[in-house]
């Protein structure tokens, strides 16, 4: 028996990356599960691994559309709750660095586009959950990121936006811990998603980010795969974890706290 047979959980953005690899193994867990996102091709492909992971076809509810819509927000809701009765756990991994078509990331276009993707849709669509989560006595975990406790200035705004949610993760998990209702956030690191490529990076432009970027300020000189967050979110919405609530979970191998220097030059 899975660790969340008969939970009820929503992963919006689960057509890829994280999210895929977390729908996946809650999947493994036995548990119901939502997934969410833009792209039917690659939502059925996510549904594929859940089914080969050993989860029924009626414990899999797809829902299709973009989360700056309040409509597709109340039909994640809905919809759950008509297929499965319940939610026990909410993970708002739904997010973007760069709206599409766009070449800088920090003009007040992408600031707009970004507020709505990463903050605003994560506050309407926690306050449409919240009545079900107190019943359930459930949880919620936003992915984050690094951004949100290191300067990156490229990309100014979402790490903007990723502070904001980690602030709306702190003060949830005071407003809702007497309900019963844990609060936490998760903040990754690099990570091997598609990302780059939707703010179109090519294989050869992300192979040179990771050769100067990633592996020289990453401690353990990788990125994280999707399935070593999926890991955590796993253990965070678990009942191992019931006494966290308003920790901001930091896995990013060590990049936080690298001191951003060349560490192999010598002091005369």
């Amino acid at each position: 028996m899975g660790k969340f047979e008969n939970k009820v959980v929503i992963v919006t953005g689960s057509s890829a990356g994280i999210g895929q690899a977390t729908a996946i193994l809650f999947a493994q867990e036995g548990a119901k599960v939502t997934i969410h996102g833009q792209s039917v091709e690659r939502l059925q492909e996510t549904q594929k691994h859940m089914l080969n992971a050993g989860a029924k076809p009626e414990n899999i509810l797809i829902v299709k559309g973009s989360v700056e819509d309040e409509e597709v927000l109340k039909n994640i809701i809905e919809e759950t709750v008509i297929r499965f009765q319940q939610i026990d756990v909410l993970i708002n991994n739904a997010g973007a660095v760069q709206k599409p078509g766009l070449t800088d990331a920090n003009s007040l276009e992408n600031f707009n586009f970004i507020m709505n993707v990463n903050l605003k849709s994560v506050v309407n669509l926690t306050q449409l959950a919240l009545p079900y989560l107190e019943k359930t006595k459930g949880n919620i975990i936003n992915i984050s990121s690094i951004q949100s406790l290191k300067a990156y200035p490229p990309t100014c705004y979402y790490a903007l936006s990723k502070a904001a949610l980690d602030h709306f993760t702190r003060n949830c998990a005071v407003m809702y811990g007497p309900k019963g209702i844990r609060v936490n956030s998760l903040n990754p690191g690099f990570i091997e998603t598609l990302v780059r490529k939707r703010v179109g990076m090519t294989d050869e432009m992300d192979k040179q980010y990771f050769e100067t970027v990633v592996k020289p300020s990453t401690p353990l000189g990788r990125s994280a795969m999707p399935i070593e967050m999926a890991k955590i979110l796993i253990f965070l919405a678990s009942e191992d974890a019931d006494f966290i609530t308003g920790s901001i979970v930091v896995a990013d191998g060590g990049l936080i706290v690298h001191p951003g220097v060349n560490l192999d030059v010598k002091m005369q």
